[in-house]
This record gives structure tokens, sequence and C-alpha cells, in this order.
């Protein structure tokens, strides 16, 4: 990656730059380009690394993993940590050290007081070369599966986690017919998740063009094994397809456009095949013996400017076995099945919710079928790309095209996570930000990671919080462009740079233990990864894996993004971080409502507060001045005269903010 520290010469032209920023709507902008989705497999051609020095940041979390290797998926996330009950936690990325070859799985253990590993440790668990490894455990044993990217997956079994005595078996695929007689057992990027002493994984044949198994180009293959401690060994069933989809279904899949979990004896497996291929789910109440497939999203076909899934997909189990998913999405047009060019609009994108009490979203014919606010008046969850400065625009500097939206492969809202239990479901992803949260040196816009709490079982998710706002960033209070003139420091501009950086590739553990929700996820300085196009393996500066741990409950209130528009970060560089949401407990009922809607909330002070109602537009179609009384309170608002809709009520006082969706009917 490029250093953090921009080159003298282009210090001097931020003064140009920032004279050209200005409030453009990301939503508007259309770029016709080609985007081709790099599916890494191991095989790429080897080039060498610059001669750097590492390079150094104040870290504010848990540090546990250093990698020269800055693309950890293809689309979707796998198991990558685990929290075990004594209190200990494993967990895992995709390591890389100076040399290509040296690309394998990174591990690091908690003991319940520190992380067993020195934080620039690239050293991998492997003795060969791997890559996209996944974690989950049996009991005390630890398992790692990976690919080698030639002929087979590296099944790595820790009998006593922490004690990193990892013992290695392959399992090769199924065999699969390529061109001119040749053949291939190659299986690559795998995921797994296990349940009592089963392990369930899912995994592609060869991605090579022209090796199709059963008719299906990089087809995904299900396998059931059974862990036995006394040999600390798997014995795998024979492979399946994923969905039994034939190829008049699905012509080919893509790496990762996948995710599994597993909880009792319910599995379930979400797919999401392509940009003209519907998304399913493959569920199971049976421990993997029996499989049910449900399409939840009817993807347009092409001929369509539409919103389509982006293969970026997450699902996880209630307690009550309902199955919850969460995939990114974008706009884009396509010209045919199987084109590589299309038409796409980079600042548009949301994050679609589903669960099996919903109905699926389905393709009418109409362009709009897929449109976010169709499918929020339709009963579907919606996070779409917000404001962090929550006006109605998105700022952007005007000469920045399609290259400042950093090549992911996945939508703007994107990279989702999910953890459903007792009733409530934790929702993390990745957003694009907007100036200025922007890597200078590369032209491009940071993403950062975010989440969402749900606590009616996924009827509607609540305030955002900011997971990856690093407590020494700089901000301003007002938001304003800087005043260029001698007095400004341009060590102020780059505080916001260094201090945030890109935070992308969330993990978390799919359980809530303690009343936490844990995770890691990957960060660095450059906006975007090196790992594209096959040029390189590896990156000439580091990224770095940050554990990070937070109260489940406490998203949505912890760092709320709204507290950005009210003046509550800090406008000097204190460190001392967002100040507590004063407004708690916030409920509407009914809703959806056709006259009026009774709201409830409680405060910690009574202040004068104001209460507001914004449609999908961002117009405000109702305001009112109201009174806020210590504890609890109550308001009713008048819906009857609103045209029915979505719509987003707003409470605000000069110390919180709450938010909320509201249905009209």
């Amino acid at each position: 990656m490029k250093k953090i520290l921009l080159a003298i010469s282009a210090l001097f032209l931020v003064n140009a730059m920032f004279a050209q920023t200005q409030r453009v709507d990301a939503r508007t902008q259309k770029v016709s380009a080609p985007f081709h989705k790099t599916e890494i497999t191991g095989r790429e051609q080897f080039a060498e690394p610059e001669n750097v020095n590492p390079m150094t940041r104040n870290m504010s979390r848990n540090f546990i993993g250093t990698t020269y290797y800055d693309l950890q998926t293809n689309g979707s996330m796998t198991s990558r940590i685990v929290r075990h009950d004594d209190g200990t936690i494993s967990a895992i990325w995709t390591t890389c050290g100076n040399g290509a070859a040296t690309r394998g799985t990174g591990y690091n253990y908690y003991d319940g007081n520190s992380w067993k590993n020195a934080s620039m440790n690239t050293d991998r668990i492997e003795n060969v070369r791997t890559g996209w490894g996944t974690l989950a455990c049996v009991g005390n044993a630890e398992i790692v599966v990976s690919h080698n990217g030639s002929n087979a997956l590296v099944i790595a079994i820790c009998p006593e986690k922490g004690t990193e005595n990892w013992q290695f078996t392959t399992l090769q695929g199924p065999s699969v017919s390529g061109p001119n007689g040749a053949t291939s057992t190659c299986l690559l990027w795998p995921a797994i998740a296990t349940s009592g002493n089963t392990v369930h994984l899912i995994a592609c044949t060869e991605s090579d063009e022209g090796y199709l198994y059963q008719g299906i180009q990089t087809c995904l293959v299900y396998y059931r094994g059974t862990f036995n401690s006394s040999t600390n060994t798997i014995a795998w069933e024979q492979p399946r397809i994923v969905g039994n989809v034939t190829a008049a279904e699905v012509s080919k899949f893509s790496g990762d456009s996948y995710a599994i979990a597993a909880k009792g004896n319910n599995v379930a497996i979400a797919t999401a095949p392509g940009m003209t291929r519907d998304a399913f789910i493959w569920k199971s109440t049976d421990n993997g013996v029996n499989f049910t497939k449900t399409v939840f999203f009817e993807t347009p076909h092409a001929g369509d400017t539409a919103y389509r899934c982006d293969g970026s997909i997450a699902v996880a189990i209630g307690d009550d076995g309902l199955v919850h998913v969460a995939a990114g999405t974008y706009l884009c047009y396509i010209e045919s099945d199987e084109a590589t060019t299309y038409t796409w609009y980079p600042g548009v994108g949301y994050l679609l919710y589903w669960n099996e009490n919903m109905s699926p979203i389905t393709y009418d014919g109409t362009q709009s079928s897929a449109d976010p606010d169709v499918v929020e008046q339709s009963g579907h969850g919606v996070i779409q790309r917000f404001n962090l400065d929550c006006d109605t625009s998105l700022w952007q500097l005007t000469d920045w095209g399609v290259d400042a939206y950093a090549e992911y492969g996945v939508g703007v809202v994107s990279f989702p996570q999910l953890v459903a239990q007792n009733g409530k479901v934790y929702m993390t992803f990745c957003q694009l930000m907007e100036y200025p949260f922007i890597d200078l040196d590369n032209s491009m816009y940071f993403r950062g990671v975010f989440a969402t709490k749900s606590t009616d079982n996924g009827q509607s998710f609540g305030d955002i919080s900011w997971l990856s706002y690093n407590r020494d960033c700089y901000y301003l209070s007002s938001w304003e462009l800087f005043p260029m003139d001698e007095e400004t420091t341009l060590n102020d501009i780059l505080q916001y740079i260094q201090a945030e950086g890109e935070n992308v590739f969330p993990a978390v553990y799919p359980n809530i233990v303690d009343g936490n929700i844990y995770m890691l996820w990957q960060t660095d300085p450059q906006a975007g990864t090196a790992i594209k196009d096959h040029e390189l393996t590896y990156s000439a500066d580091e990224s770095y894996t940050y554990f990070f741990q937070m109260t489940a409950d406490s998203i949505g209130i912890y760092n709320n993004v709204h507290e950005v528009c009210q003046g509550l970060w800090p406008d000097n560089y204190s460190g001392v971080g967002i100040t507590s949401n004063d407004l708690m407990n916030m409920k509407m009922y009914p809703n959806p409502a056709t006259e009026t809607v009774k709201i409830t909330f409680s405060a910690e002070n009574a202040q004068n507060g104001v209460i507001s109602v914004m449609n999908l537009m961002g117009q405000t179609v109702y305001t009112s001045n109201l009174q806020v009384n210590e504890g609890s309170n109550y308001v009713i608002l008048p819906v009857n005269e609103f045209n029915a809709g979505v719509y987003m009520v707003t409470l605000r006082t000069n110390t919180g903010l709450s938010t909320q969706k509201l249905i009209v009917k």
C-alpha cells in the first residue's frame, strides 16, 4: 500500500484540490466502465515489493495482526473469530510477509489476559502457500480451512485451542472436467460453521474457464463432516451442489458470494450467485441431511438498469430457528448475462435485510422492482448510504471520477455481518464515507465500519454506530470547508486521514456472549486494495487486523452517527470522543399507522426538543417543538394527512437524538 504520509509535492496541491470541493448528489452520477470482479485463487503472478520503512501509527484498539495482503475476501466475510466459553478468543486473517509465496493464515489467541502473538507478526500456521482461511471450533479444538489454489483445501486442526499444535490434512473436491481432457480436484474460497461435532463446509470447484461440474462453472458444493475428537480427524460425506441447482438455473457461481451458519439442528446457506441470477437460501432443519431452497431476491433481467445483489452476503440463525439474511446491492445496467462491462452508479447502493417471515423481493418486469423505497415499503429492511453531515447531498470532489470509488467489487454499503439472538438482530457493515474522510494520496474515498440493531427480530432497525471511528481523530463541529489560509495547518487536514484510514472486511462472532459483540476488521492507510487484476499478490505497506469488543445493546448509542450534525463530536484534538446520547428507548405504535402515532421515549434531563418527520426524498413534512421531561415522555404524532409511504421520525434535543422508521398506510 502507499504510505500514509503524503509526498511533499502532494501537500502543496491540497489547497487546489479542496477548492474544487462542492456538495454533489452522488446518486445522480452514472459511470460507464469495465468492472471486473477479480477472484484471487492463489495462482497469481508473483511481484516483488518495494523496500519501504514500516509505517507507525498510534493504535487505540487491540492490534492483533499484520499482513501485506490487503484483500480478505472477494465478497462475503467468512467466520474469522471465536469467543470461547472460558473467555479466551481465537482469531485468524489472511496474512503475507514480504514475499508473495508466504501467504497463509495468520493466527492470534487471547488467553484471558492478553493477545499471545506480537502485533507485527506475519507468520502463517501452514507450511505452504494458502489463502482465504475460515475458522470454527468443536469443543476445545480449533479448525481452520483454507485453499492452496492448486488441488485441494488445507484442513488445519489444533486439538487444544491456543497451543498452535496444528495437524494438517487435505480435502480434494470432485473431479471436474476441463478443456482438452484436463481434470481438477481443486476447491476454492471455503466457508465453515459447526454445530456439535458436525462440520458444515461450502467451497467452489475449479474456477478456470471451461472447468464445469455438472455443467456449472465455479460450482458451489456443500460437505458435511463429523469431527472425531479421539483422532482429531473429520470424516467427510460426498459433496452436494448448494441449492440442488442445475446448469439451467445457475450457469456460474462467484467466489465468496455466499455465507453459512449453523445453530442446533438448523443449517442455512445464503448465496447471491451473480448479478443476473436469483439470490436464495438453502436451509436444513435436520443438521444438514435435507435442505429446502427459498429464493428471497429475484434478480432483474439483463437489459434493465436496476438494483442487483453485489455478491457480499451474510446469514444468521436466531434462537427460534428463523433465518436472517443481509446482502449488499448496487445499481447498474447489464447488457447480457455474461457481460463483464456494464454501466453503474458508483455512489449508489443499499444494504438489504430479509428474514423468513418476509415475502421475497420479486421481479415484476419493471426496473424499479428492487428500488430501495419499493423494497422498504414492502416491509423489508433497507440501510442506505447516509451522510455523516446529515444534509441531503454528499461531499464530493468534482474532478474525481469512478476511480475515486475504491474497487472491492461491492456496493457503497456492503460487507454485512449478522448476529441473531434473543429476539434481536445485530448488523455490522461497511459504508463508503464522504469528504473529508478521503485518501488524498490516491484520490479515493475511505470506507468505515458501522453497526445497527433491531430489537423486534428484524422488523425495524434503529440508529447507527460508527465502530471504526478512531478516538485520535480531529473533527470540526461545523463541518465546513477548511479555511485555506496561512493560519490553517496542513496537519489539521492530515488528522482526518491518518487517524481514520480505510476500515473494511468486518468479521463478527455469531453469538452474543456476556452481553458483548466480538469482531475484527482490517484497517490500513490506503483506500481500496492493491490485490486486483492479478498484478500484485501483496502490498508494499502493511495492513492491520484489529479486534473490537463492545456491549451489543450500546449499538446505536455508542458513536451515534446522528451526533455529528448535532455538534456533539469534539471540536478539538482532545481524544474525548462522542458525547453519550441523552435520549433512549424511543418506540412508536401503531406502526404502520393511518391516523395517529404514539411516540414514547426517555430522557436523562428536562430540556426543549423538536420532533421532525422526513420523507425518503429528504423533505421535511412535519416539525413541532416540544418540552422534554426528565424520565418517561410521550407525544402524539398526527399522520392522517401524510401520503402513504416510509418516513423517518426524529426526536432531537441539545444533548441527544433518536430516529426511527415509520410506515404510513
